[in-house]
């Protein structure tokens, strides 16, 4: 069983227009859909915004559903030479805002002896890559860094960025699932289409636009994905 995870209702909607829905389950505050996408099963859920619910989330999906793989979906906000409307294969996430700096040596974005940055599960780049290059979709492969934070300002990723580098997009949950998904081993990707450029002058107006057609494209290339995991 394959586990998606989105932070909004805008992310997952085009699932549950494709999804034969068997069951929802209430599990704390978090519903869970199960059933069938393209006669694979699946169980997709709402996390609402922030590492907290995602981890909570990805927690229930590893230890209680025992899913195959995580996938995280949704919007993001872009770095250059990112542009809108790009999807991002993530190829490693890090935290944006976490810093033990004050009392050792651990590197800024590092949280005790959790790694520094996840990497994302090789076999899932790799088929995320073909499918995409099969529908000639135009995406980039990066590192993405999480916080709790809408950023929109790029002074907020100066140190995270001296710690990673290759950094095409922000976000508010994708390390808490993957971190999530590392301790309970689980295979995991993150997929984010870019509904906003940090620090342009129109990037809270794109967001309010243009996040619902983003997610939705980016929801769209997960069901092809779905075919060959």
């Amino acid at each position: 069983m394959v586990g998606i995870i989105g932070a909004l209702d805008i992310e997952l909607n085009f699932f549950f227009e494709n999804m034969v829905i068997a069951k929802t389950e209430l599990i704390g505050d978090k519903t869970f859909y199960l059933g069938k996408i393209q006669d694979k099963e699946v169980v997709i859920v709402k996390s609402d915004i922030g590492k907290v619910n995602a981890a909570i989330t990805a927690t229930i999906l590893a230890n209680y559903y025992k899913v195959d793989s995580i996938i995280n979906t949704g919007v993001a906000g872009g770095l250059k030479p990112t542009e809108l409307g790009d999807i991002i294969i993530a190829k490693g996430l890090s935290y944006f805002d976490v810093s033990l700096t004050a009392i050792d040596e651990t590197p800024y974005g590092k949280m005790g002896e959790d790694p520094l940055i996840i990497k994302t599960d090789e076999k899932l780049l790799n088929k995320a890559r073909a499918v995409f290059d099969d529908l000639n979709y135009k995406y980039r492969v990066g590192n993405i860094v999480s916080g709790d934070k809408f950023v929109t300002k790029l002074r907020y990723l100066d140190k995270i960025s001296k710690n990673v580098d290759d950094i095409l997009a922000c976000e508010m949950e994708g390390m808490a699932i993957a971190i999530t998904a590392h301790k309970f081993n689980i295979p995991f990707i993150s997929i984010r289409g870019i509904s906003d450029i940090v620090e342009d002058n129109l990037q809270t107006n794109s967001y309010l636009k243009l996040s619902k057609e983003i997610a939705r494209k980016s929801s769209n290339f997960v069901m092809e994905f779905l075919k060959l995991i």
